[in-house]
């Protein structure tokens, strides 16, 4: 475990215990019980942790969902290679914006952009490095992904493997704060991507009617997205107290109370309609609005 995360936990711990010992006059086996709670703390870290990469979906899993509905292509809602040699000066933002580019990869594969996608790997791979797991992203996986750019389910699973890899040497290396950032970022990109296809998908070809009709799915997308955001709040809060990661759970608790409120009445009317009541974009005007804000602050960090 890393010494910042091995301190914060300490100190929680050894403040719980001195009260317990004030009130009960001390006691030979204070060490041992905070050894147990200290191991008890550690191991609901890497539980949750699990739970997320359990529950979230795979860097590939919305993209290929968005490719189904019919949608363009759209190069421009993804996030730009030329804007990787200012993430590798800082490490919260390489964790950040590697979720950010799987994703993205997720969303190149789903539409056969290959060679685009390649280029993220290896962009990918200079995030990885500057985070110390370069192995993961070596040249034998790259010499891989090209090999099978013919078959895009192999390339799904190269890279969901991939980034698997990445969060669990994080984790065996106690640095969980790093891993947990990653996921934020892929859960943040692939809500982006969704919302985005939304608000550009073409007006000018299809009735409203029919169009809502083709995005319901897409809606119901974003929908589902309320357990994976409550679990990436979870983990967050469950690390120690940082920056960033303070940072990040006030962003996600934007999104949090907007499924609570907004995003409810809309799961409301779902099960409570009887015919009449269609979903669309503008259901979600509200969680695009600050979705977009979100993942702008994270790309485009100052």
């Amino acid at each position: 475990m890393n010494k910042s995360l091995r301190f914060t936990l300490t100190l929680l711990v050894s403040a719980s215990f001195l009260s317990t010992m004030v009130s009960c006059g001390g006691g030979s086996s204070k060490s041992t019980a905070e050894d147990v709670a200290f191991e008890d703390a550690e191991k609901k870290i890497v539980t949750d942790m699990d739970q997320v990469i359990h529950d979230l979906p795979s860097p590939t899993e919305v993209p290929y969902m968005l490719q189904a509905t019919g949608a363009d292509f759209n190069k421009d809602i993804i996030n730009g290679l030329e804007r990787l040699p200012k993430y590798l000066t800082n490490e919260d933002e390489s964790a950040l914006n590697l979720g950010i580019y799987a994703t993205d990869m997720g969303y190149l594969i789903s539409y056969k952009q290959l060679e685009e996608a390649t280029d993220y790997l290896e962009s990918s791979q200079k995030l990885a490095e500057s985070l110390g797991v370069a192995s993961v992203f070596s040249v034998a996986t790259i010499e891989k992904f090209q090999s099978n750019l013919d078959n895009p389910d192999s390339l799904n699973k190269i890279l969901t493997k991939s980034i698997a890899d990445v969060e669990d040497r994080l984790e065996s290396a106690d640095r969980v704060s790093v891993a947990a950032l990653i996921l934020a970022g892929s859960f943040v990109e692939g809500l982006y991507l969704a919302v985005e296809v939304i608000e550009t998908y073409p007006t000018d070809v299809l009735d409203e009617e029919t169009r809502n009709l083709i995005l319901e799915p897409l809606v119901k997308v974003v929908l589902d997205q309320e357990k994976p955001l409550l679990d990436v709040i979870g983990l967050l809060k469950d690390l120690p107290e940082d920056d960033i990661i303070d940072h990040m759970i006030s962003e996600l608790e934007v999104l949090r109370v907007l499924y609570e409120t907004d995003l409810a009445e809309v799961d409301k009317k779902i099960a409570e309609n009887t015919g009449d009541f269609m979903l669309t974009e503008s259901d979600l005007s509200g969680i695009r609005t600050e979705v977009k804000r979100i993942r702008t602050d994270i790309v485009e960090f100052e």
